[in-house]
């Protein structure tokens, strides 16, 4: 059986997935202010062409971990929060939606009464059972 290659430095060599996962991360810390266009650019060149794992590293060691969880700032939001960079609702508000509906229900309901009667009415008179009776009576011989 032949001999295993020897591996260069003790470090490991990469794949695609590792190389889109360093320029993910470098698009990250760049979006986080962090690296300016020029450092983005140079950086994510080296890491398409990188081949060992150490290559890759080496981009990242002025940088801080995108693991690690974020620290609070001084008024109590977490750096790098998602909502923070989208600019996005915060999530209580995608109920105001249901709110408001269940607001106008209720108030139909409990003030106006008398059009939910109608409408009962209406239905019933007009419905579909209305129609088939109607046309059945109606039927060429």
């Amino acid at each position: 059986m032949s001999e295993p290659l020897a591996v260069r430095g003790g470090s490991l060599r990469i794949g695609d997935a590792e190389r889109d996962e360093a320029v993910s991360s470098l698009s990250e810390h760049f979006v986080a202010g962090r690296l300016t266009q020029e450092e983005f650019e140079e950086r994510s060149n080296q890491a398409t062409q990188a081949r060992y794992a150490d290559e890759v590293e080496l981009l990242f060691a002025d940088l801080p971990d995108l693991t690690a969880a974020p620290a609070a700032n001084h008024r109590g939001f977490r750096a790098g929060h998602p909502r923070l960079r989208t600019g996005g609702p915060p999530p209580f508000l995608m109920i105001v939606p249901v709110l408001m509906v269940g607001l106008v229900v209720s108030a139909v309901v409990l003030a106006a009464p008398w059009l939910l009667w109608m409408l009962f009415w209406i239905a019933l008179f007009s419905g579909p059972a209305r129609h088939r009776h109607w046309h059945q009576g109606h039927r060429r011989g």
